[in-house]
């Protein structure tokens, strides 16, 4: 879910997920792909994974075909209606991830938190909910635009917005050093960050069949992703 204290979850209609919605699969999977990978994901098969703020269900399909037990979590009905069509064997509920999670103490291997902190006022408050519902050495995931991205302070000299600040539901922005920091305070270990999840750009090859990308230099890379262990109690 993606939706702040002074935010109506009016601003998430379906212009709001309509890019979601129109995700290809090969895109998908490159994407939550890369994100499991740089987390050190290597095997998803029976883990019980909770995607809080699910949107219109991107994720889902790809957890699900990659056999994860998955629940989605969205505050916007509309994103539930989506995610269940988009990905069928995935669990969904309503729910507002800003207050709490519908969730039992314990009960996940994974959570993943992709592209929603940023919208919350109070995203502390979500660490210590996701600290609860995940089992001891259970993984969380976040994602979430970089404050040190390099484009934000080159966009202005062409003339251009950042594109985290084009977005009027982006309330909480962090650098890595800041989000290291929060889930350290929720309860967590083992963290670790890295920048750079979309690359520079794309090289292809037609005739080879190839295709290769430029990543950003470290931390000042465009998207930021942090990953902890819920330690052992």
């Amino acid at each position: 879910m993606r939706q702040d204290d002074t935010l109506s979850v009016d601003a998430y209609g379906p212009a709001y997920f309509a890019a979601q919605i129109r995700k290809s699969d090969a895109k998908v999977a490159w994407q939550y792909g890369r994100i499991l990978t740089l987390a050190g994901v290597s095997a998803l098969w029976q883990q019980r994974v909770i995607d809080v703020g699910c949107g219109a269900g991107p994720a889902l399909r790809y957890l699900t075909n990659q056999g994860a037990l998955v629940l989605g979590l969205d505050h916007s009905r509309y994103a539930l209606e989506m995610a269940a069509h988009l990905a069928p064997d995935a669990g969904v509920a309503c729910s507002d991830s800003s207050v709490s999670l519908p969730c039992a103490t314990a009960c996940a291997d994974i959570i993943l938190l992709s592209e929603l902190v940023e919208h919350l006022t109070d995203a502390d408050a979500l660490l210590r909910e996701c600290s609860r519902v995940l089992r001891p050495g259970g993984r969380i995931i976040v994602t979430t635009p970089n404050l040190w991205d390099v484009r934000r302070w080159l966009s202005p000299l062409a003339g251009k917005t950042w594109s985290a600040y084009t977005d009027v539901t982006h309330v909480n922005l962090y650098t890595p050093t800041r989000l290291a920091r929060a889930l350290r305070a929720a309860g967590f270990a083992q963290v670790r960050w890295r920048t750079g999840l979309k690359p520079v750009c794309w090289i292809s090859s037609r005739r080879l069949r190839l295709r290769w990308f430029i990543p950003y230099p470290p931390a000042v890379g465009n998207g930021l992703l942090a990953t902890a262990i819920k330690a052992a109690q």
